[in-house]
């Protein structure tokens, strides 16, 4: 009996190290895949945020949660989004997004943050690499001004504007209570 138990602990041990085993090279593997996906202007940078969220009440209220930040040998930080869509490009929406970023990280932070950042892009299925783009960002002025805006309309202060282009109501959670999408579709 007392041999079983000891074949019983030992296979566990055994299972339980080969297990930390696999967590570990799993993680070295991934490590080397983002490390690869990286553009080339932040090669050299070393991984700072990950999936954090930042908030802060100055001069807006914001809270927004980033995909990645990476720190340059300056020590300024550059944002990145992931994005996997079939649309190649960046929308301005992931603009707006990575401006909001901008604005949460450095007033929570106190950290300079670069005014350019980019969005990385996999199309859903695809084999070959994600492809990096270099967006500008908003100013902290602009930023401000849509949150404004914003605020305005859910308040009912203001109206809001129709889409410039019917694609973008494609998704909108509003689609079916919007006039100006119906009025896009039939023209």
């Amino acid at each position: 009996m007392s041999d079983l138990l000891v074949d019983i602990g030992c296979a566990a041990v055994g299972g339980a190290v080969a297990l930390g085993l696999l967590l570990h090279l799993r993680k070295r593997q991934a490590r080397g895949v983002e490390r690869r996906s990286r553009p080339a202007a932040l090669r050299d940078a070393e991984l700072a945020y990950v999936e954090k969220t930042f908030r802060t009440t100055s001069p807006v209220p914001i809270a927004a949660k980033l995909d990645r930040a990476y720190r340059l040998p300056s020590g300024q930080l550059v944002l990145l989004e992931l994005k996997t869509r079939w649309n190649g490009g960046p929308n301005l929406s992931d603009v707006i997004q990575l401006s909001a970023q901008r604005v949460a990280l450095s007033a929570a932070t106190g950290q300079t943050v670069a005014a350019e950042a980019f969005v990385l892009i996999e199309r859903p299925g695809a084999r070959r690499s994600p492809v990096a783009h270099r967006v500008d960002l908003l100013s902290v002025d602009q930023v401000a001004v849509l949150v404004r805006r914003r605020e305005a309309i859910l308040a009912d202060r203001i109206s809001p504007r129709y889409a410039a282009e019917a694609g973008h109501c494609q998704s909108c959670a509003f689609r079916s209570q919007c006039e100006g999408a119906g009025r896009q579709q039939r023209s």
